[in-house]
């Protein structure tokens, strides 16, 4: 079984699973996009990943992904709490954003040699857990959004704002 972690693809599988400050912010812009019914603009997710994919491989921008992987997903956290129903525009925008940034932020380990068939076959795995995790959590999101007047999406948009604030305040204290 060894095999099936140690090849590239699967290594960009997990990697979205593995990072707590993507986790966060697929559940809660995934939530947040369920709650809002705006799941029409989910086919730009693709489209999104993939130019912060280029981002990422072609630019040399040096920032802090993390510190704002976390501050979006505290912003979509407390957007779930509030359950205001925004304009498609700011969620179109949401999304766009969140989605550059999550490609933005992925990258596989760069060893000398390292071909490009493995680079493009990490992100193509890497790319197949972020647009899944967004969609497939997003349409219970919308169901659920129905029952209890939304508050099982309430109280995991708060359990998300607070897991945002933790790893923030972590991350912040260890500078």
């Amino acid at each position: 079984m060894s095999w099936f972690t140690h090849t590239w693809f699967m290594q960009g599988i997990f990697h979205p699973l593995q990072t707590p400050s993507h986790i966060i912010l697929i559940l809660g812009l995934a939530f947040l996009l369920g709650q809002q019914g705006y799941l029409k603009t989910l086919f730009l997710t693709p489209f999104a990943i993939t130019a912060g994919f280029a981002l990422n491989h072609y630019t040399l921008l040096d920032w802090n992904t993390e510190l704002i992987l976390l501050s979006l997903a505290l912003i979509c956290g407390l957007l779930l709490v509030l359950r205001l129903k925004l304009p498609a525009f700011i969620s179109f925008v949401l999304l766009i954003f969140c989605s550059v940034i999550l490609g933005l932020d992925s990258s596989p380990i760069m060893i000398p040699g390292l071909g490009f068939n493995s680079i493009y076959s990490w992100r193509l795995g890497a790319a197949i857990t972020l647009i899944l995790g967004i969609t497939v959590l997003s349409l219970p999101a919308y169901f659920l959004n129905h029952y209890w007047n939304g508050i099982i999406l309430r109280v995991a948009g708060s359990w998300i704002a607070t897991s945002a604030i933790f790893v923030l305040t972590l991350m912040l204290a260890g500078r």
